[in-house]
């Protein structure tokens, strides 16, 4: 698939770039495993999205101990891109993610089986993250491997480029609004309804390709609001995307 092989290649054109800095980050604290870098998230798509109406991108935060069969998630095993995909295709693409029981993929499994937008129109999504690169624990990452990240691995503006998605759809709160003003591009906050903007808002963005996103919280969070208020934000979300 055409739109496959150039995300590959634009992996491949910073791949060691970003494989000699994750490798002396990982080598000056060997110490700190639980800040240890772990491998980069690298995504590719199915037919599904390809040949969808609706093309839909969304976020999560970041991604732990991503590739954990390889070196026990940290990065420094000689770990192909290949393989990194292949991993991403086994989780993603073939739907590994259902049996893993996660707020996060809860959720996603919650709105991609959702009826009433999927008998509009062909609807395909592909995950993807504001950070590429998460450590080995739970959690964000240290502020050094955020920097280097940014330096050596800023791609998700090339990634929408390629994969043309007609929605961003951001799981990750109103705290990581820096980093996809960093990682994604500049935009502005507009409110929906009655919702305050830290729980669903719009957003539109002022030079990247894809004007159009929303904005809530991780579902980790969600799951904890009064079930009337998950409802209603849920529900927003589904008449939005009907309509775009």
């Amino acid at each position: 698939m055409e739109t496959n092989i150039l995300l590959e290649n634009l992996y491949k054109s910073k791949w060691e770039e970003i494989s000699d800095t994750l490798l002396s980050f990982n080598e000056e604290e060997p110490e700190d495993t639980e800040n240890l870098a772990t491998h980069p998230l690298l995504i590719k798509i199915d037919e599904e999205y390809e040949k969808a109406d609706l093309k839909i991108m969304f976020f999560g935060q970041e991604t732990n101990l991503w590739c954990g069969e390889f070196n026990q998630g940290i990065f420094g095993y000689d770990i192909e891109i290949e393989d990194i995909l292949g991993i991403y295709q086994d989780f993603y693409l073939n739907k590994g993610y259902e049996s893993y029981g996660k707020p996060f993929w809860n959720y996603i499994k919650k709105l991609k089986s959702h009826s009433s937008i999927n008998d509009l129109q062909k609807i395909g999504f592909v995950w993807n993250n504001v950070l590429k690169i998460g450590k080995v624990e739970v959690g964000k990452p240290q502020q050094g491997l955020l920097n280097k990240t940014l330096e050596h691995f800023d791609i998700i503006p090339q990634e929408i480029e390629i994969l043309k998605p007609n929605v961003l759809l951001f799981f990750c709160g109103h705290g990581y609004d820096n980093f996809i003003r960093e990682r994604v591009g500049d935009f502005s906050v507009e409110s929906i309804g009655k919702f305050d903007v830290r729980e669903l808002c719009k957003l539109t963005f002022i030079k990247t390709p894809v004007k159009f996103a929303l904005r809530t919280y991780h579902p980790g969070y969600l799951q904890r609001l009064p079930e009337e208020k998950r409802n209603n934000i849920f529900n927003a979300i589904i008449n939005i995307l009907k309509e775009k």
